[in-house]
């Protein structure tokens, strides 16, 4: 992974006196979390502090694992009303070689706005087609997109069709009139069904030929077909952006008919069929949950679907789907807490379980020895709009807690009074 080429031998540090909250495990009061080399080398009670480790005195603050963002466009646009700063969509329906990864902007100023409220990673990729090609699964540390990346395919993003002119992130078809939507919905499910046939053709042609045959009149190579192969094997999920339980269940159709690793984002109505989610494996990732609920759903659909969800056994993360929006990533969370969703299942949406739903659990998400040191020590619960973030690490680096906002405050705070 690109992430042990960015964790330098640093300084070793100690974060001692603090409530560790490893969220794989029972809260350790006054507990100990020793950092060097990028990675967590111990965690209790009991941690032996080395010599000349850089102490850092959390006494009454709390020390959890960096928050993780299920679904963003982060450093693929920066201020929406301007095209150029904007790199979400390429041209086409169907984009599955597309790399989100290759046109981040590591500069981006919404980038430190995202870290100094604790978000240390992020799912990153384009939107808008049926097909917006792979998201990038990021730590948000780096002078370049490769320093910053943990997975450059992290998964496949599509966008199922909708009739209804309410899809998910770019699934659904403005203001046309319903009989043409369902007729247009209806030729790009089969347009997408094709594409995966030809991508199961493909990989069985390929596969075949490495195995020493003979495949007369084999066909080329083509970028969109070897983009797609993980998926095809299994080996990488595919992202659907659905809304409606229309979608859900043509998504589950898809995913029969191809053997694909399914995870849904953004469904309003995955709360209805929350047990056949669970008894699939399904992930749901949820979120934003600061929008307006549908005029004709619940009042509280929005709010209560991850409890719902959660308490039917089925994984689930959160996001914020914009870039501008990552920094609140913990109060998405925070207001499911207020309808049902269990506090310590709300911490483990945006810690543990997206690592596990992306396959990097063994290195993030927890404050385990061994992992990834993406820290953040807190004056208080992250999903409490009143606690602050006072010490961050990713990678094992000390990351100042600096960004336009809090350069413009100091600006001018310091302005001269007449």
């Amino acid at each position: 992974m690109a992430a042990s080429t960015l964790a330098a031998q640093g300084p070793t540090y100690v974060i001692r006196g603090g409530t560790v909250v490893p969220v794989v495990g029972a809260q350790i009061p006054n507990g100990t979390v020793v950092i060097a080399n990028g990675r967590i080398q111990s965690v209790g009670a009991n941690a032996q502090v080395p010599a000349g480790a850089t102490i850092i005195d959390a006494t009454g603050l709390f020390v959890y694992p960096g928050m993780i963002d299920s679904g963003t466009e982060l450093g693929l646009t920066e201020i929406g009303s301007v095209p150029g700063s904007t790199d979400t969509r390429e041209i086409g329906d169907f984009n599955p070689q597309d790399v989100a990864l290759t046109a981040v902007n590591a500069s981006s100023e919404l980038i430190p706005v995202s870290r100094v409220n604790g978000v240390t990673t992020v799912i990153t990729s384009a939107t808008g087609a049926l097909m917006s090609g792979s998201a990038a699964l990021m730590d948000l540390w780096g002078w370049t997109p490769d320093e910053m990346a943990i997975k450059p395919r992290a998964a496949q993003v599509m966008s199922y069709p909708s009739s209804s002119g309410g899809g998910g992130r770019g699934g659904g078809f403005g203001g046309r009139a319903q009989g043409d939507a369902s007729e247009t919905a209806s030729r790009q499910v089969r347009a997408m069904r094709d594409l995966f046939a030809d991508a199961r053709s493909y990989a069985e042609v390929k596969a075949k030929v490495a195995a020493g045959g003979t495949v007369p009149n084999a066909p080329r190579v083509n970028q969109a077909m070897e983009s797609l192969l993980p998926a095809i094997r299994g080996e990488m999920p595919v992202i659907f952006d659905v809304s409606s339980i229309d979608q859900i269940r043509g998504v589950l159709a898809l995913a029969d008919s191809f053997k694909l690793k399914v995870i849904l984002r953004g469904p309003r109505d995955a709360w209805r069929v929350a047990d056949t989610l669970a008894a699939r494996g399904i992930p749901v990732i949820v979120g934003p949950t600061t929008q307006a609920p549908g005029p004709e759903d619940p009042y509280d659909a929005l709010y209560a679907q991850p409890g719902v969800l959660a308490k039917a056994g089925v994984k689930i993360a959160f996001q914020t789907s914009s870039a501008a929006d990552v920094r609140s990533l913990p109060y998405n969370a925070a207001l499911s807490t207020a309808y049902g969703l269990d506090m310590d299942e709300a911490i483990k949406a945006l810690t543990i379980n997206p690592a596990q739903i992306f396959g990097v659990a063994d290195k993030y998400g927890s404050l385990e020895a061994g992992k990834v040191a993406n820290v953040m020590v807190t004056t208080g619960n992250p999903l409490d709009v009143r606690s602050n973030v006072k010490y961050l690490f990713i990678r094992g680096q000390a990351v100042p807690l600096t960004d336009r906002h809090t350069k413009l405050y100091e600006q001018y705070r310091a302005r001269p009074k007449p």
